[in-house]
């Protein structure tokens, strides 16, 4: 009976093990992370909506507000501030490989938009999207 105990434990033990190492690793990602940067918003500081969709087998759409105020901004001259509007995931068995991704970014009060493309690669990693905010006028 104590075997018995034993060796349940000892494989209940190996499957969570294996769970674990499967989702720190990225060894079976069950989704697709699409991170989402906003350049051109040193003089762009307000309110935006950001919609990113997935062309797979559906449309798939995520959206969330983004508030530009907060920045980083990279130690050197020539490099952009830029927000991070963070990271939006989908189902992977849903956006195959190759699949276009969208990434939109709304003024709400102008209605002024700006879109970037990009595709589900191959990498097994997150896709990173970049998009300028449209100009506030």
């Amino acid at each position: 009976m104590i075997t018995q105990f034993i060796v349940t434990v000892a494989v209940l033990t190996m499957g969570v093990y294996s769970m674990v190492n499967d989702l720190v690793y990225g060894q079976e990602l069950k989704t697709l992370d699409v991170v989402v940067n906003l350049n051109n918003v040193k003089d762009n500081i307000g309110t935006y909506e950001v919609v990113v969709t997935t062309y797979g087998d559906a449309i798939l759409s995520k959206s969330r507000t983004i508030d530009t105020s907060s920045q980083t901004c990279p130690d050197d001259i020539e490099s952009q501030c830029y927000s991070k509007a963070g990271i939006f995931s989908f189902p992977r068995e849903s956006v195959p490989i190759d699949t276009k991704i969208q990434a939109c970014v709304k003024e709400p009060l102008s209605g002024m938009e700006a879109c970037v493309d990009g595709i589900n690669s191959s990498k097994n990693s997150p896709e990173t999207i970049w998009v300028n905010v449209p100009v506030k006028k």
